[in-house]
This record gives C-alpha cells, sequence and structure tokens, in this order.
C-alpha cells in the first residue's frame, strides 16, 4: 500500500475508535444504560456483535423515536464503516474508503446529538 493510503487507513481506524468511545458513552446514558467491551485494545471480533446488539436494543430503549433512530443510525453507521474498513485493508480501493469515512461522519453525528439529549434529560 502506498502512503497515502496508509495514511487514510490509519486516519479511518483512528476515527473508528473515536466513534466506538462515543457509542460506550451514549450507551451508559441511556435509559438502560448497555455495556460495551472498552479494553485498550477491542477486536472487532468483539466490538462488532456488542455493536449489533445495541442497534438491536435500540427500538427497546424508553426514549423518543428520534432517539431511537439516533442509536440505530449511530451503530448501522459505525459497523458500516468497519466492514469498508476491513475491505480496504484486504483490497485497496479508494471510493471503499470515502464510504467508510462518510459512514462514520454520519454515525459521529447522530451519536452526538444523540449524546447532547440524554445529557439533557439528566439535568
Amino acid at each position: 500500500m502506498a502512503d497515502r493510503e496508509d495514511e487514510i487507513m490509519e486516519a479511518l481506524a483512528a476515527t473508528i475508535s473515536v466513534v466506538y468511545s462515543i457509542l460506550v458513552d451514549v450507551c451508559q446514558l441511556l435509559p438502560v444504560p448497555i455495556g460495551l467491551p472498552t479494553d485498550q485494545h477491542i477486536p472487532a471480533t468483539d466490538a462488532i456483535p456488542a455493536i449489533r446488539r445495541v442497534a438491536k436494543l435500540a427500538k427497546d430503549q424508553p426514549m423518543g423515536e428520534t432517539q431511537e433512530a439516533q442509536l440505530f443510525t449511530g451503530c448501522i453507521h459505525l459497523l458500516a464503516a468497519m466492514d469498508l474498513y476491513g475491505l480496504c485493508a484486504a483490497n485497496w480501493v479508494e471510493t471503499r474508503a470515502e464510504g467508510a469515512g462518510a459512514n462514520l461522519i454520519y454515525a459521529r453525528e447522530a451519536l452526538v446529538n444523540l449524546g447532547a439529549w440524554l445529557a439533557s434529560q439528566a439535568d
């Protein structure tokens, strides 16, 4: 892989980690908190099933439809980004990397907005 591709992959990996951390924080603020793996390095084999579980449980949280959608959206876009990242690692395609980045933007936005709403409800 060329240097530029390596840099993009490193940036994507770092952003996946940041968005996952936001998801962990949001899940702790939910009306019915959900615990996620939080080690220094969480392998995808642990993170992916946990994120899928959160997406599945989103509709069971006692909050509005908008907030349920934000949680679900954050999860599915994070999962899509992780899938595209894995495909890029196996076979670099620039549009896959761009897709991963776009999914991370949507996931982060949904989770940050949900986190702000949840924090305002705690006051």
